[in-house]
């Protein structure tokens, strides 16, 4: 058999409980102090336990964090990009001991335990504009990193044997698993492809480029959490499945469970990814356009530039940079802007909301764009659950479909197929707490009011008069967004201008509200009320968000308790980079393209041969 890459730091981990070992293990571990991990931490876990992440053997400390967060390396040189940390709340800390050990639990069971070494806080902000380039909570990365406590506790794990159980079990090869499939393959190189979200043509071809230059390709799909709006990872399966069944070689292509959480940092990510397939026994990686990035808070070939930061030895598996791919209607074939000589007017370019808007609608996705079987699985899905987005595009936005969060607009029998300048409507805020929402709203009811009735439905007096008694959790304050948009819809449906105001947290709530505002014939626009975390710190005459980054205030929106920023918004106001005025005139110039409101009156003809 040929001989494998050499795992990341020279040795393969392994911290799994010896079978042998279990009972005992884990009737020591009944007396242990909890810490309970979510998503991400357990993925991390996995990650560690199976020795995806070799070389760790457990949470990072002081040292090595500080390191990876200030040069991508361990504190022994040895190049890593991510912190993998464990937070912990304050309370927790107090049962915690250096030199002791924690019972960790997650999803209702027992994983395994820690061996506490160190206990130390950080600085969230200051990670967050190192790792993500970035304090704006608009990235799901900083959003989930503020979340969380800033107190760490680190250590190395031992972790009881993977539970049967688990989603893919029967794909979820273990880096020593899959090593063992390349070998016996005969394998001397392997090319790893890195994916979110389902595979469509674009994506296929450069998988098959790849496949050109290595004697087979992994393709090696992320299970681990991802943000909302992402399609599932069951029907994700369901497509990566039929395509390997039916377009791949089936012995020079072997499809696997990636259990890594995605953290949309980019290019300290793309690093990540190499590293750990590395461990995985594959000697080469593919590097698309705008890779593990989200919006636009990173260059587009930025993933691909840092790796020359490293030399070759370092990071011990090739990238393989290859561009956003497309098809070209001029070329008649799949082409990349290094191939296809066209403007982009001759690419098949569909957005993800139209994918998902063909789909539900029984239309059909071009061949060009997608296989047959990878439509009618998404088809299913969209149709069964009205949600998820159609991105084919696991490194960004390189062949034109991106995330959606909307519903299509619909017309429903006996609506008016136009929106009427005279009948009501609603204008939906949304944003963090400091953004400005309030001061739009009754910015624009001065402007509206003279041509009808507004009424602002403001989210701290609905709370109060509306709402009372309902706390914060997930459910109350979903809660408290349908009897806002419920209370929208009966003053639309009757003339009047509704105006929310409330922070909103949750896309699939907000989506909720606007597709029933859609069921009802009432035209809905969606405002993202952004501003930059510093500017929201300085307007905060409270202190409310330096309480809260200091983990004094719980289920504060942005930093303790999630906010998910709109992906598709009708118009976003930047109210830390404009005045009010600009903000209300870009929303009313939006009213007036949908027909909403009156067009402004024409100059006089003098004014116009004046300017001509």
């Amino acid at each position: 058999m040929p001989a494998l890459v050499e795992p990341h730091g020279g040795v393969l981990v392994d911290r799994f409980v010896a079978p042998s070992d279990v009972a005992a293990f884990q009737e020591r571990a009944r007396f242990l102090p909890r810490i309970d991990l979510d998503a991400r931490e357990l993925a991390d876990l996995e990650m560690i336990a199976t020795g995806a992440s070799s070389p760790l053997t457990g949470f990072l400390g002081l040292a090595d964090y500080e390191s990876v967060v200030r040069r991508m390396r361990l504190a022994d040189d040895t190049v890593w990009s991510l912190p993998v940390t464990l937070a912990v709340t304050e309370a927790i800390c107090a049962a915690l001991v250096p030199g002791s050990e924690a019972a960790l639990f997650g999803a209702g069971r027992l994983w395994g335990t820690l061996e506490i070494e160190q206990i130390f806080d950080r600085d969230p902000l200051a990670e967050a504009q190192a790792i993500y380039g970035t304090v704006d909570v608009s990235h799901p990365g900083v959003a989930y990193l503020l979340s969380r406590p800033r107190w760490l506790v680190a250590g190395p794990v031992r972790v009881l044997p993977l539970p049967d159980d688990l989603p893919f079990a029967a794909r979820r090869l273990t880096p020593r698993e899959l090593r063992s499939e390349i070998a016996a393959r005969g394998w001397r190189t392997a090319v790893g492809f890195q994916t979110r979200n389902p595979i469509h043509r674009a994506h296929e071809h450069l998988t098959k480029l790849a496949l050109e230059m290595t004697d087979g390709l992994v393709i090696h799909p992320l299970i681990g959490e991802t943000k909302s709006g992402d399609v599932t990872a069951e029907v994700r399966f369901r497509a990566y499945e039929a395509l390997v069944a039916n377009y791949y070689p089936g012995d020079r292509t072997v499809l696997a469970a990636f259990p890594a959480a995605m953290r949309y940092a980019g290019p300290r990510e793309a690093i990540y990814h190499a590293i750990t397939r590395k461990n995985y026994g594959m000697t080469h990686f593919i590097v698309g356009r705008d890779h593990a990035g989200v919006g636009k808070f990173y260059s587009p070939y930025a993933a691909q530039e840092i790796f020359e930061r490293f030399s070759p030895g370092e990071i011990g598996i090739t990238p393989v940079k290859l561009d956003a791919t497309f098809f070209c209607h001029a070329c008649d074939s799949t082409a990349s802007s290094r191939t296809c000589p066209h403007d982009a007017s001759h690419r098949l370019d569909l957005s993800g909301t139209r994918v998902r808007e063909l789909l539900e609608n029984g239309g059909e996705l071009p061949r060009q764009f997608t296989r047959p079987e990878i439509a009618e699985i998404l088809r299913e899905h969209y149709r069964s659950t009205g949600n998820g987005n159609g991105n084919g595009n696991g490194h960004g936005n390189g062949h034109g479909i991106g995330d959606g969060d909307r519903p299509p607009v619909v017309v429903l029998p006996g609506r008016p197929e136009a929106p009427s300048s005279e009948g009501g409507f609603i204008l939906w805020f949304t944003g963090l707490s400091g953004a400005g929402k309030s001061t739009l709203a009754n910015a624009l009811r001065t402007r509206l009011a003279a041509e009808r009735p507004v009424e602002i439905l403001d989210g701290d007096e609905v709370r109060t008069f509306l709402s009372a008694g309902l706390g914060f959790s997930r459910e109350d304050r979903d809660t408290n967004i349908r009897r806002i948009g419920y209370v929208s819809r009966l003053l639309a449906r009757n003339g009047v201008v509704a105006i929310a105001a409330a922070i909103s947290p949750y896309c699939e709530t907000r989506r909720e509200v606007h597709r029933l505002a859609v069921k009802d014939g009432v035209p809905f626009l969606e405002i993202f009320a952004h501003a930059r975390l510093d500017s929201l710190i300085a307007r905060d005459v409270k202190g409310l968000y330096k309480k809260a980054l200091a983990g004094t205030i719980s289920h504060f929106t942005g930093i303790s308790d999630p906010y998910e920023p709109p992906r598709h918004p009708d118009v976003v106001v930047e109210t830390d980079r404009e005045t009010v005025e600009e903000s209300v005139a870009r929303i009313l110039e939006a009213l007036r393209d949908r027909g909403l409101i009156e067009p402004r009156s024409a100059p006089p003809v003098s004014a116009v041969a004046a300017t001509a």
